[in-house]
């Protein structure tokens, strides 16, 4: 398995205890698709991936969860693995409905609002404080779109076009600045 044949979940952020569970920062949108029995990747930069299954797994808020990787039981094995990359292979995602998508999907999709045209190039997806938002860019400048329904949605995955419903005055605001 390599890293283009999987999708990064997030990574070791700390050994958690004594008996080999480590705290995960997931940069998912539902971390409990990948609990107890999935096979993931862990990989420091410019390692081979490593692979592991999850044992258990306890969510502790929407982003980060204590995760205990089969044969690993203790806290040096635990430590050794802080800072690693998680991976999972991207073949065995679950398949989406039509329309909807993985945001590392859309990287690079063009943006069509239903009122405005074509606006750019999804650029990437940030952590916001309330809602995750899209990045791309408008004119030269940098516009930060929330993905909530209301205004994202849905993609032509074959087209590679992510339409947009944006609010009145959204683009007028990042062009004002």
């Amino acid at each position: 398995m390599t890293r283009a044949e999987c999708v990064e979940l997030g990574y070791v952020a700390k050994a958690h205890g004594l008996k080999g569970e480590v705290k995960v920062v997931f940069d998912v949108h539902d971390i409990s698709e990948y609990g107890k029995g999935s096979r993931v990747f862990l990989a420091k930069k410019d390692e081979p991936l490593q692979p592991h299954k999850i044992s258990q797994m306890r969510v502790l808020n929407e982003r980060q969860a204590i995760v205990w990787f089969e044969g690993v039981t203790d806290r040096n094995q635990s430590e050794a693995l802080r800072g690693s990359t998680l991976y999972f292979p991207e073949s065995e995602l679950p398949v989406l409905p039509e329309g909807h998508f993985y945001y590392f999907q859309i990287i690079g999709f063009d943006v069509e609002d239903e009122q405005l045209g074509r606006l750019g190039r999804v650029e990437a997806i940030q952590d916001g404080a309330a809602q995750d938002l899209l990045v791309m860019r408008y004119q030269g400048r940098e516009v930060l779109i929330p993905l909530e329904d209301a205004f994202v949605g849905p993609a032509d995955m074959q087209a590679r076009v992510l339409h947009t419903r944006l609010p009145e005055g959204l683009l007028e605001m990042y062009l004002e600045s």
